[in-house]
């Protein structure tokens, strides 16, 4: 028999937050239900970037929201590995297993990350799918080139109290989008009620680094 745990005081103020966006949203009325859910789900993900930036930091391990575009779901995971090496490993350098037989005449390659990165315990972090109708349009992050529209993306939380500057997006069934930026130097997130270029970002990363 599995037992209980409570939440975490991080948890509860996430979970507050939740509720207070949701009922925001609901707040906004019928008529614009569809937007609404698209904000409530682009809150709860900024909700997420959040707590994973404070859980990196307390832990003093490394945290990453895990996006995954084509099944329209989003979780946490923090690396398990004691590996120095691996604490810097990000997707690109991961190794890929051979294609094999998916049993429908068809092979598929599975990438095996190597970093040491397990699902969260928490529960603000468990494995969440969006509402009905909505989506994950794109990706972009400060290690990618080109967003990522389809598979999965990361985005990763450092325990020296940075994270990567990045964008999720979330788009709803009458083509209204949400953008989430991540902002690397306070780990917070900032909602934009409409669309962003993705594909324009990479120089915007680039001239951040230098």
């Amino acid at each position: 028999m599995k037992s209980s745990r409570g939440f975490t005081l991080i948890e509860l103020v996430a979970t507050v937050a939740i509720i207070g966006i949701v009922t925001a949203a609901v707040a906004t009325g019928v008529n614009n239900i569809r937007g609404a859910s698209v904000q409530a789900e682009a809150g709860k993900i900024a909700v997420a970037v959040r707590y994973l930036y404070n859980l990196a930091v307390v832990s003093g391990r490394n945290q990453r929201l895990v996006i995954d575009i084509d099944g329209k779901a989003w979780w946490g995971e923090e690396q398990t590995s004691d590996d120095p090496c691996e604490a810097f490993l990000l997707p690109g350098k991961d190794e890929v297993e051979p294609d094999k037989p998916s049993g429908k005449g068809e092979t598929v390659e599975k990438t095996v990350n190597s970093g040491g990165f397990e699902p969260s315990k928490s529960t603000l972090l468990q494995k969440t799918e969006l509402d009905k109708g909505i989506t994950f349009s794109g990706v972009m992050t400060t290690h990618q080139q080109q967003p990522t529209e389809k598979g999965i993306a990361y985005v990763y939380f450092f325990p020296n109290g940075t994270t990567e500057h990045a964008y999720v997006q979330v788009k709803g069934d009458e083509d209204d989008t949400t953008s989430v930026e991540v902002i690397a130097l306070q780990g917070t997130a900032k909602v934009h009620n409409e669309p962003i270029d993705l594909k324009d970002l990479y120089r915007e990363f680039q001239r951040e680094d230098q």
